[in-house]
Formats: C-alpha cells, sequence, structure tokens
C-alpha cells in the first residue's frame, strides 16, 4: 500500500469530488456509521425525508453519535427529532448543518464550537453520494446525467455491487489509460480503435474491440446477445458478436460512467477512498429491457447476470491490483496507453483548485495508443461524450 504523497499526487491526501458514500435503502431513521477519507461519519434520513451526513464524533467529550445503543436518548426515541440527532451520552443537539442548536440541561449561548461538519450529499439513482474537498469549498462539478434512469425501456439497477477494498484507487484508475490489458487479462479481443481525452473534470475512454473473447456467455451478454437470440448494435449497424464499443469517462476521482453500445448497457463504477492508500470499489449496471418489456422477471435476471459479469471481470483486475507493487513509476511504453496524461488529469483533484488549469495545460486534448487507430470524427461526432 502506498499513499498519495508517495505518488506525489499533490498537496492533499484525499481528493476533491462526488463519492458514492451508501445506497438509499441504506438510509432510515437508525444511523448508519460509515468510514471514508480516514475518518467516521453517520448518516440517517431526517423527518423529511432529506439525508444528513455529519461527522460521527461529538465536539463536547468525543462521543460517538452512532455507536450508542443502549443510551436512553436512543431507547426512548428522543434521539432523532426532525431532521437533528442527539448525542447518546448528554443528548447535545445537531441541526443538519452540524451546529449544535439544543443543550437539555444549559440555557445559556451554545459555543461556537459546538459543531460537527456536515457534508454535502446528493441522492440519485437510489445511492447517496457525498461532495469531499480539502478546501471545503462548494461543489464545482456536477453528478454524471444518466438519462437511462428515466427511460421505462432500460432495466435498472437495485442497489450497488460491492467489487473490493483495494490498494490507492490511482491504481484503478490507471486502467482508463491501458489499452493492452483489455486482451491479456481479460481475453476482451483486439483493439481496434482506442483513444483517451482529458476535458476538465472529465477523463474519456472510447474504444473498440474486435473478435477473440475468451468466455462464451461473456461475450454474448457484454456484446448485446443477452436473450439468446443475435442483436445489432442500432449505432454500428453490425452483428454485435464481431465487436464491442465503450464509451465511457471518469467524472472526477470517484465515478466512471460507461455506455456498453452493442449491449444497449451502462454501468457505474463508484471509487471511494477509504484511508489514504485504501479504496472500495462498487459497481452498478442496467440495460435496455431484453423482453421489450415484456417479462419484467426475465429482464431482471438478465440484468443482475450482465451485472455480475461486469463484476468478475473488475475482479480481475482487482486480484492484480491487490498483489502488485505500487507503480509509483510507470515504466511506460508508447504502445501501453497515456498514463502520464492521465496520472495529470487525475492529480488535478489532489491540489488547490488555483493550480488547476496549469495541471490540464498540457494534458487537455485526445491522446492515442501507438499502432492503434485513433476514434474515427464520425464516431466522434456521434457519441463521443459520456
Amino acid at each position: 500500500m502506498a499513499t498519495s504523497a508517495e505518488y506525489e499526487l499533490g498537496e492533499y491526501a484525499f481528493p476533491r469530488g462526488w463519492f458514492a458514500v451508501a445506497e438509499s435503502e441504506q438510509i432510515t431513521r437508525a444511523p448508519l456509521n460509515v468510514h471514508y477519507f480516514g475518518q467516521d461519519m453517520v448518516l440517517y434520513r431526517g423527518e423529511s425525508g432529506r439525508v444528513v451526513m455529519l461527522d460521527a464524533y461529538c465536539p463536547h467529550m468525543g462521543t460517538h453519535i452512532g455507536k450508542c445503543q443502549n443510551s436512553a436518548t436512543v431507547l426512548n426515541g428522543t434521539f432523532l427529532e426532525g431532521d437533528s440527532i442527539r448525542c447518546p451520552f448528554h443528548a447535545w443537539r445537531f441541526g443538519p448543518d452540524g451546529r449544535c442548536d439544543h443543550i437539555p440541561y444549559f440555557n445559556g449561548p451554545i459555543p461556537e464550537k459546538a459543531r460537527v461538519k456536515s457534508w454535502p450529499v446528493q441522492e440519485h439513482w437510489g445511492i447517496v453520494f457525498c461532495w469531499h474537498d480539502s478546501e471545503n469549498q462548494a461543489p464545482d462539478f456536477p453528478l454524471p446525467e444518466i438519462p437511462e434512469w428515466d427511460d421505462p425501456q432500460f432495466v435498472r439497477w437495485q442497489g450497488l455491487d460491492h467489487v473490493a477494498d483495494l490498494n490507492h484507487p490511482v491504481e484503478v484508475f490507471d486502467n482508463e489509460s491501458d489499452g493492452p490489458h483489455l486482451e491479456y487479462l481479460h481475453g476482451a479481443g483486439k483493439l481496434q480503435a482506442y483513444e483517451n481525452e482529458v476535458d476538465g473534470h472529465l477523463y474519456h475512454q472510447r474504444e473498440t474491440l474486435v473478435e477473440g473473447f475468451s468466455s462464451t456467455e461473456e461475450s454474448k451478454v457484454l456484446m448485446g446477445d443477452a436473450s439468446g437470440v443475435e442483436c445489432r448494435s442500432p449505432a454500428i449497424g453490425s452483428p454485435a458478436p464481431k465487436t464491442m464499443t465503450t464509451v465511457g469517462a471518469y467524472h472526477g476521482t470517484g465515478l466512471m460512467l460507461a455506455r456498453f453500445v452493442e449491449a444497449n448497457g451502462v454501468q457505474l463504477l463508484c471509487i471511494t477512498p477509504v484511508n489514504d492508500g485504501e479504496c472500495r470499489v462498487m459497481s452498478a449496471a442496467m440495460l435496455r429491457s431484453p423482453t421489450g418489456n415484456t417479462d419484467p422477471a426475465t429482464d431482471e435476471q438478465i440484468r443482475r447476470t450482465y451485472a455480475g459479469l461486469l463484476v468478475e471481470g473488475l475482479r480481475r483486475d482487482g486480484e492484480v491490483w491487490l498483489h502488485k507493487k505500487p507503480a509509483l513509476q510507470i515504466l511506460q511504453l508508447p504502445t501501453d496507453g497515456p498514463f502520464g496524461h492521465g496520472r495529470r488529469w487525475y492529480s488535478q483533484f489532489f491540489n488547490p483548485r488555483e493550480k488547476v488549469a496549469a495541471i490540464l495545460k498540457s494534458s487537455t486534448g485526445r491522446h492515442t495508443i501507438r499502432g492503434i487507430q485513433p476514434w474515427s470524427e464520425s464516431e466522434y461526432a456521434r457519441m463521443a461524450k459520456c
């Protein structure tokens, strides 16, 4: 395990951005205790329905707000009031903004330091995301858009699949610049076209693979033949078993959204730092109804198979990541991928915002692999963004 400082990523141990911290169904009136970014937090759902995420320790005497189930405040149900929560030790009440607004045995002015950090959170697609920023500023880029979520033709995911707890997330991100491993680790065919693009807070990957798939069932699902009949790609117009086209992008360091063209599938990969040098990888996947919405049970069964194959592929990577030395310096070949540009893009989130423009100056634009054709202009114009 290596830290952000050892990777020379920047001034901060943890990156700026949006990160998945829980599934929506986990957030109830009972506190959910989580540990990310090297610290403990508590999540709960307020009476209004909003999700609140606070640092876990009361500033009074350091009590963990979410880990005292035998407190009278918990047992009598007074620990939650509206959208506020009380410490189980002395019943100090903290609002969703993190400020203490009531101490039951004290009538004087509440000390200014009687507060805990309140984290910006958003709830979308059955997932709760928090905004982390070492500079404590408002978000400077949004969560991605996933119009398929509201498309009745798509079978939605049902929560997150836990892939693995791994080492530093930069090693996970390096996959986005790594073309050759698709063939040699995953047996996923030959690269026909490949490129990356640095575009502000987005890091795009676009690829087309042909033939050579090592698993019949895997190729059926990922190539678009999930229902056992030949499917054709509406975007490319060729039989799906011949090619696999993926258009994806990292939105900051915590989220990667990918679309599998032939399979009509969508994957959201969530990478959340746990401690400096450790991360949790989670995945969610959906696809267009293979039965045309005529058989929901079959649709969900196929969606689960599809999601499982994506997780299985990620676990192949995870096996490598867990047992390798940290790649503090990559001995990069021109026939690898643009690791250097990728890591420069990645480092912007570990530095003050004032440094971002200088970091991106030499990397902004499209980057290819020697010997592999770039994304064609027609493909670029039609479906380059994700």
